[in-house]
């Protein structure tokens, strides 16, 4: 039993070493682009266009990255009809390590600012597209820790090297970016019907999920348990505290630890090369009926945090059905209302 079990463990160590090694080719960007193409992913090939093409449109701008909140809601079409000179190179899907990874890519065209999103609550988890974007060593320098989430990225990384492989051997020319857009906004144009805005139990309902993202602050107690803390009620606190920390921020698990690593590394790249580091934080259908009061907040701070996060203390102006196309995105018509509020409130003179 001990020598089959000491085989099994060699011949683990071997495959991870081979998988790594393999996962080291580095990727061309016609590749990212060729991989992302008709697919939710296709602001890759944009994004690279830019940084190519485009380079004085970066240069002392503010950039924004993020994930479809932003891509749908940062409207830089306004902001720099309004003379906020601004780029939107958000990608659909949360991950501050995709962030990461653009971010040091227009480095060397010297931005002005980066705004990085900051979620409600903490990323999980790596992007989906880490597998394609990031070489192992790379993804371990920039903080990732070595846990249940990076032997998943490892073995999708493999199998990617491989189509690369074959990419190399077989491309034929390239027939050009299919994304001709100026500005980096992607507008949604369906929104959400009047029965399904007003509906008076589901905005209980999203009350109650906006007091759930605020228990960390109440000791784990909604407010009709805290009038009545029974032992079963904090015993049903205990379990939410015990469940935050022992699973949602359990990196082995979650990759919690290794998404807050992203961020500091964001900073620290932003401090040696003399550039605004700060986060966005985007408004969801939840903070437009919210009642918050004394130390409330629509997110939970983290150690991670920048210095500014830029967000408002009311979202009640968004409070319309066809600002939204669905819980968590803003129409093209809401995506225009709050970038005109969040210039008047952040960028006002």
């Amino acid at each position: 039993m001990k020598t089959f079990l000491l085989k099994l463990v060699i011949f683990s160590i071997l495959v991870f070493a081979f998988c790594f090694a393999l996962s080291e080719l580095q990727f061309s960007d016609d590749f990212l682009i060729e991989k992302t193409k008709g697919t939710a992913y296709e602001k890759v090939g944009w994004n690279i266009n830019m940084i190519h093409n485009h380079k004085d449109e970066i240069e002392n701008s503010i950039v924004f990255f993020g994930s479809s909140y932003v891509l749908n809601g940062v409207n830089d079409s306004i902001l720099n009809s309004k003379g906020i000179k601004s780029v939107n190179l958000a990608i659909k899907h949360n991950g501050n390590d995709l962030s990461l990874y653009f971010l040091k890519r227009i480095i060397p065209l010297k931005p002005k600012e980066v705004v990085f999103l900051k979620g409600k609550t903490a990323f999980r988890n790596l992007h989906k597209l880490a597998p394609l974007l990031y070489r192992p060593s790379n993804l371990i320098a920039d903080g990732q820790n070595f846990n249940l989430t990076f032997v998943s990225y490892l073995f999708k990384r493999t199998k990617l090297s491989l189509d690369y492989i074959y990419f190399e051997i077989s491309k034929k020319p390239d027939d050009g970016l299919i994304d001709k857009n100026k500005f980096g906004i992607r507008y949604e144009e369906s929104f959400l019907s009047e029965n399904d805005f007003y509906d008076h139990e589901k905005i209980k309902g999203l009350q109650k999920e906006e007091e759930n993202f605020n228990l960390y602050r109440t000791n784990f107690l909604y407010k009709n348990e805290a009038a009545n803390p029974s032992f079963f009620n904090r015993i049903k606190a205990l379990k939410r505290k015990w469940t935050l920390k022992y699973y949602s921020q359990n990196d082995w698990i979650t990759n919690f630890g290794s998404q807050e690593h992203f961020i500091k590394k964001a900073k620290e790249i932003c401090v040696n090369n003399e550039i605004l580091f700060t986060q966005i934080y985007m408004p969801v259908v939840s903070d437009v009926v919210s009642d918050l009061s004394g130390e409330e907040t629509f997110y939970m701070p983290l150690e991670s945090d920048a210095h500014t996060i830029y967000h408002l203390k009311n979202y009640s102006f968004l409070n319309d059905n066809t600002f939204w196309t669905d819980k968590h995105h803003l129409t093209k018509k809401g995506s225009i209302v709050f970038t005109n509020e969040f210039i008047s409130t952040s960028f006002s003179k």
